[in-house]
């Protein structure tokens, strides 16, 4: 079995060079999948500090709601990549 084709001329997924379809849209999933990991780190943040508020720790309700705040920011960030996205036909 010979997984190389005749007519397979190993560029993979396209050239990645400045200015193409398939370098713009790689840096745009990158730019998704980073706004992604700051909203699941906020979310999680907000949860320890807001169970910390309820087993009472001290000042972790203003930790709690900072975290929400960058929760709410990441993703309306996230959201706005989303939207901004080229399409997905190249």
């Amino acid at each position: 079995m010979n997984p190389h084709h005749p007519h397979d001329i190993g560029r993979g997924a396209g050239p990645m060079e400045r200015g193409t379809a398939h370098r713009l849209a790689a840096r745009q999933r990158i730019w998704v999948q980073a706004w992604t990991a700051l909203s699941v780190l906020a979310g999680l943040w907000s949860l320890a500090w807001a169970i910390g508020w309820v087993t009472g720790a001290g000042d972790s309700l203003a930790y709690a709601l900072a975290g929400l705040l960058l929760l709410a920011a990441a993703l309306w960030a996230r959201r706005s990549a989303l939207r901004n996205a080229p399409p997905r036909h190249l």
